[in-house]
This record gives C-alpha cells, structure tokens and sequence, in this order.
C-alpha cells in the first residue's frame, strides 16, 4: 500500500513538471468586473505563468487570456473538474477569438490584474491576489 502511494504522488509530481502551463488550478480570492460591475458568479483560473482563464457563470461562457500572445478567445479544448482546475489542449492552447481579426484587441496583462474587452465590447477586469 505504502509503494501504491509513492509511486502515485511521484506520478503527480512529474504529471505536473511536464503540463504545468496546461494547468489552470482556481483561485478563489480573485475578483472579476463586467463594466465595472462585480461578477460574483465568475471563478478564476491561473496556471504557471499566470495565464488567466475566466468562466463566467452567468453568461456561460469562458474567456482564455494568455501572456504569449494577450489575445482573449474562448478555449476550443478544455477538460474541468468544477471549481478545482482546467486543463487545456496545448501548452499555447488552442482559442476562438472573440472578434474578427482586425477588431480583436490585445489583452493589458499585469501580475496582478488582467483587462480585456469580451465579444460585446464590454471591459472584463480581473483581479488577483
């Protein structure tokens, strides 16, 4: 049994090492806005890099914000566990973009907040501590 154990957290370990920019674990302190109106249905996603994966509740939908490239799109491949972590289809993940490409604006990203427009035009802030 104690064999079992080790060579579980061992598989984690190195599960993580190779997929930690595919991995977006939750981060329940952070806090989204929709025109500056606070979205309390909203969770929080960050991995690695602090890439920022937003799903929104009330609209259904989930916005993928990522440092190598500050374009907004909507995740093609995403497997979840509710309110735990995402994992997506590549280490620089696969997205739709929210506009057609000559209207499509880049993200402002910081350490700790994230700006963007989302296919409505209204600015998505997001917030993380």
């Amino acid at each position: 049994m104690r064999l079992i154990l080790i060579a579980g957290a061992l598989l984690l370990v190195v599960f993580v090492a190779v997929f930690h920019q595919r991995i977006f674990l939750r981060d329940p302190l952070a806090k989204v806005e929709r025109n500056g109106i606070a979205q309390d249905g909203a969770r929080v996603y960050i991995n690695y890099s602090n890439d920022v994966l937003v799903e929104d509740a009330g609209a259904g939908k989930r916005y993928l914000v990522e440092g190598w490239n500050g374009v907004p799109g909507e995740p093609k491949h995403l497997a979840c566990l509710t309110a735990l972590a995402c994992l997506t289809d590549a280490d620089e993940a696969t997205v739709f973009p929210l506009r057609s490409k000559p209207n499509q604006v880049r993200a402002v990203m910081s350490p700790k907040e994230v700006t963007f427009a989302d296919e409505t035009g209204a600015v998505m802030k997001v917030e993380l501590r």
